[in-house]
């Protein structure tokens, strides 16, 4: 009589209890009783592996990775393999940090037993995290009302939340689900649920739509966009019109203003919580302005005003986070739209009309920029199409 499949999981965990394991890396996984010292022990193989790869091939142009380290990942990915499958039969998935993924999917196709094995171009360096977990169990699907359950797919990782992506059974459409991490603290927990309150009470076409809460284990669903306003540019920048990028610049921009009008400043603009929304293969799009765990809404106390300012794209010019405004989402506009019209990080500063208004959007002064996103939105009117820009 074969054994149960949670059996079969005990028994394959119980031979980790025998093996070495460094303590700071068993520190990481006292929230896993029961998967901790294999999350441990993988944590560590795989940290000494890429450390070691970083330093054969530093500027991720290839080199060689020596014989015994070879043999010895091939055996990590193996009881890696044997870890995920045996969990799965017992209801249970492991979920792994993407940029370990990628590089653990990547080593099975390049490694080899013998004489040692070519590290290929561009996959190093790679980012060794060692203050944070890289293993995490988690459930495979989500239920429903009224189905039964659904996959779950992991689309991206914040500092504080999983984004997975499943198809409705209803209607047969792609659904986010964005869920806090198992180790989130209270003020976390706050800044999530308030994050979700701000984005429900707007019906907004350039502000991401939130669906439903669940209390009981922090998430929410919302919708599913394709892509981050970074990864849509770098992937169609050759092919997109001067139209198409006034478009989308005036997307964000109507966002923004609607956003400011209603007193709520976002305070975290990036090129990646810009989402772009695509509809089938026509090159329509929508932009998607999301992420509003850090947002200040003018009239309220709940907003969190601790001295750390976030934020990629964060105003050099801002003494305290509490004393954030409008002028300072518009510094942080400025590279935004500096981005989609240029395909470029740095502003532009050619004497152009188009360059004097990512200029003023991003002034050293706060007095010197615009004080409304309405202004901007004025200016890049009477602009007409980009062609006419300069």
């Amino acid at each position: 009589m074969s054994l149960s499949p949670q059996r079969q999981l005990d028994n394959y965990l119980s031979q980790f209890a025998e093996k070495q394991v460094d303590g700071k890396y068993l520190g990481l996984y006292d929230g896993e009783q029961r998967f901790g010292r294999v999350f441990a022990w993988l944590h560590e193989q795989y940290n000494n592996a890429f450390e070691f790869m970083n330093y054969k091939a530093p500027q991720g142009v290839g080199g060689h990775f020596n014989a015994d380290p070879s043999r010895e990942l091939m055996e990590v990915n193996e009881t890696y393999s044997d870890l995920l499958r045996i969990a799965s039969k017992a209801g249970i998935r492991i979920e792994t940090k993407p940029e370990y993924q990628r590089v653990i999917d990547s080593s099975r196709g390049w490694l080899g037993p013998s004489g040692g094995s070519p590290i290929p171009e561009g996959l190093t360096p790679i980012e060794v995290e060692y203050y944070d977990t890289v293993f995490e169990t988690e459930e495979s699907g989500t239920t429903l009302a009224g189905t039964e359950q659904v996959r779950l797919q992991l689309v991206g990782e914040g500092a504080y939340a999983f984004v997975y992506r499943f198809t409705d059974p209803n209607y047969g459409i792609q659904i986010a689900r964005k869920r806090l991490k198992k180790d989130a603290d209270p003020k976390e927990v706050e800044r999530f649920r308030r994050e979700f309150d701000i984005m429900e009470r707007f019906d907004f076409p350039y502000i991401l739509k939130v669906y439903r809460y669940d209390d009981s284990d922090n998430s929410y669903t919302m919708e599913y966009c394709e892509h981050t306003l970074r990864d849509y540019i770098s992937h169609n920048n050759q092919k997109m019109s001067p139209w198409a990028r006034r478009k989308m610049a005036m997307q964000f921009l109507y966002a923004m203003n609607f956003l400011h009008k209603h007193g709520v400043y976002h305070r975290d603009l990036s090129y990646g919580n810009v989402l772009i929304h695509t509809y089938g293969d026509g090159g329509a799009f929508m932009v998607k302005v999301s992420d509003f765990g850090l947002a200040k809404e003018r009239d309220s106390d709940l907003t969190s005003t601790g001295s750390s300012m976030k934020g990629s794209i964060r105003d050099p010019f801002l003494g305290s986070f509490k004393d954030f405004g409008p002028v300072n989402d518009i510094y942080a506009i400025g590279f935004i739209l500096n981005y989609i019209l240029t395909s470029k990080e740095s502003l532009i500063a050619d004497g152009s009309r188009l360059s004097s208004i990512i200029q003023k959007c991003s002034a050293n002064n706060p007095s010197d920029r615009y004080q409304k996103v309405e202004d901007i939105i004025g200016e890049m009117k009477e602009l007409g199409n980009l062609q006419t820009m300069r």
